[in-house]
C-alpha cells in the first residue's frame, strides 16, 4: 500500500510560472511588479549607450598619435603602452606627448644635429661651438 502512494504523483505542467506570476502580483502589488519590468526594459535599452559613451571617453583620452622619434613613421597607441614600430622595429612607449623610444639601464640616448655655416668666414674660425641636448630616457622595466 504504501509503495502505490509513493507513485501516485499529480503533476500540472506550466503551473509553476502562473503561481509565481501570482506571488509576485499579491506580493508586490501589480504597479510594483509594472515598475519593475519598466526599469529592466529601460537599463537594457540605457546600458549599451552608456557603455558606449564611456568606451568613447576612455579612448580619446587613453589613445595617443604620434610619429617613431627613430623614423618617423606615423604611430598610432594606447598610453603607457610599449609597441614596436612596424618601419624600423624600434620598440616605443606611448605618452601623453607623443612616443618615446624605449632604451635599457645604461643606455644615453643621443640626438645628433648636422649645423652647416652659413658662410665661409664663419668656417675659418678656430673655435667651433657644438651644442648637445642630452635626455635620460625612462628605464625598460623587466
Amino acid at each position: 500500500m504504501n509503495q502505490n502512494f509513493n507513485q501516485l504523483q499529480i503533476r500540472f505542467p506550466r503551473l509553476g510560472c502562473w503561481l509565481f506570476l501570482f506571488i509576485a502580483v499579491w506580493a508586490i502589488g501589480l504597479s510594483g511588479l509594472i515598475k519593475s519590468l519598466v526599469a529592466l526594459v529601460a537599463f537594457l535599452v540605457l546600458a549599451p549607450a552608456l557603455a558606449f559613451l564611456g568606451l568613447q571617453f576612455w579612448v580619446k583620452r587613453n589613445l595617443v598619435e604620434g610619429n617613431c622619434p627613430v623614423c618617423e613613421q606615423s604611430l598610432t597607441g594606447v598610453k603607457s603602452l610599449k609597441i614596436p614600430c612596424p618601419n624600423c622595429g624600434t620598440e616605443v612607449v606611448a605618452t601623453a606627448d607623443g612616443f618615446d623610444r624605449v632604451a635599457t639601464d645604461g643606455v644615453i640616448d643621443v640626438q645628433v644635429v648636422d649645423v652647416q655655416s652659413s658662410s665661409a668666414a664663419d668656417a675659418s674660425d678656430s673655435a667651433t661651438v657644438i651644442d648637445v641636448e642630452v635626455q635620460r630616457l625612462p628605464e625598460a622595466e623587466g
